[in-house]
């Protein structure tokens, strides 16, 4: 299996989260080399997942290649969606709304930045989307590869270069520190810059993926406003182009009267806080942190060598009910019990991320 950063941050996080991951093909008999991974994923991630897909359309055209554009393809997720059970459908709620609101929003928020980049185009003409690099370890006694999955490369006519995007759907854009800290951009910049491209450095795309909130009318005049408007509460947690719509939909054909007159200092206030929405946020990346994040990189791959497969340790914390996806078997294999069924009940096996780069990409191997 090749290293990956997320198996490598899994690792560090808790080793019996990452055995449940990794090493639970083996002990069902399966192909070693397999994942396993909860049947139904939470709604964070499917969500996440939609709107990669959205992107990766919306690049494709962006970079002349003849494609379905990303309405298409969202008509298509809406129709598996409509094919799930009810009970699943719940769980998400309105995901296609919301996920194509969502998208919209982005690329209004963007559109006056697009004839900045260029979609960089790799030896064979392709266009740099969506492509794994892989980068040999061996030169530290390591077996397996490096591989990782580039979102899209571009050229920056404003910064200059190549730079790597990472597409990040998150529920709140994280701190600087977490941004600067992570060693995720450093391992990609460090692969492709191997392969003898002018990698600058690298761009966290952020999309925040909670829905903005629909304003509500007022039935009755309050400190938010009068009877019939749309509320205008300070704290609201939405962007400016879903409260516009809103606007249009309330006030119909004379909106731009009600924009002007009603609503102009909300709108204004909401254009200033678009940066909680949308963010691209360039990281330089320096050959120092390229060290240091390799030197731990690599510590941790030889730490997974090593790892103990019997009794790996759980690393508990007060997160672990919500946000791993293992906990009930965690909880259920602490107490000595048979897990097997719970197994066969709620996850499946994927093959290896990035298993099998694309033919094409050959080029980017070592």
């Amino acid at each position: 299996m090749a290293y990956n950063q997320s198996r490598v941050k899994m690792f560090r996080r808790c080793q019996r989260q990452y055995s449940f991951r990794y090493d639970m093909a083996e002990v069902m008999g399966l192909d070693p080399r397999r994942e396993m991974v909860p049947k139904v994923k939470k709604v964070q991630l499917e969500r996440g997942t939609w709107m990669h897909k959205l992107l990766e359309a919306h690049h494709r055209e962006w970079a002349g290649v003849k494609t379905k554009p990303w309405q298409k393809v969202h008509r298509k997720l809406t129709r598996e969606f409509d094919a799930l059970f009810e009970e699943e459908k719940e769980l998400y709620g309105d995901l296609p709304n919301e996920c194509e609101r969502l998208f919209r929003n982005y690329l209004r928020a963007w559109r006056e930045d697009i004839g900045r980049y260029t979609v960089a185009r790799l030896d064979n003409g392709s266009p740099a989307i969506e492509f794994v690099v892989e980068a040999s370890l061996d030169r530290w006694g390591i077996r397996d590869p490096f591989k990782g999955q580039i979102d899209i490369l571009v050229e920056d006519a404003e910064l200059g270069g190549l730079w790597i995007w990472d597409h990040k759907n998150v529920k709140n854009i994280p701190t600087d520190d977490e941004r600067m800290m992570s060693p995720q951009n450093c391992m990609y910049v460090w692969a492709l810059r191997k392969k003898g491209l002018d990698i600058r450095g690298f761009v966290y795309n952020y999309l925040r993926t909670k829905p903005p909130t629909v304003p509500r009318v007022l039935r009755r005049s309050t400190q938010y406003g009068p009877a019939g408007t749309l509320s205008q509460a300070a704290r609201m947690d939405t962007d400016y182009y879903t409260y516009l719509q809103a606007i249009k939909e309330t006030h119909g054909e004379d909106w731009k009267r009600w924009a002007k007159r009603v609503y102009a200092a909300k709108l204004i206030q909401l254009k200033e806080r678009q940066w909680m929405w949308y963010r691209r946020i360039p990281i330089p990346v320096e050959d120092e942190k390229i060290r240091q994040a390799l030197g731990e990189f690599i510590t941790s791959a030889k730490d997974i060598e090593r790892r103990a497969l019997r009794y790996p340790p759980r690393s508990y914390t007060y997160s672990c009910k919500w946000g791993c996806e293992y906990h009930e078997l965690c909880t259920a294999s602490f107490a000595g019990l048979d897990i097997s069924d719970m197994v066969k009940h709620d996850f499946t096996f994927d093959d290896e991320r990035y298993a099998e780069a694309d033919p094409k990409f050959d080029l980017l191997k070592d």
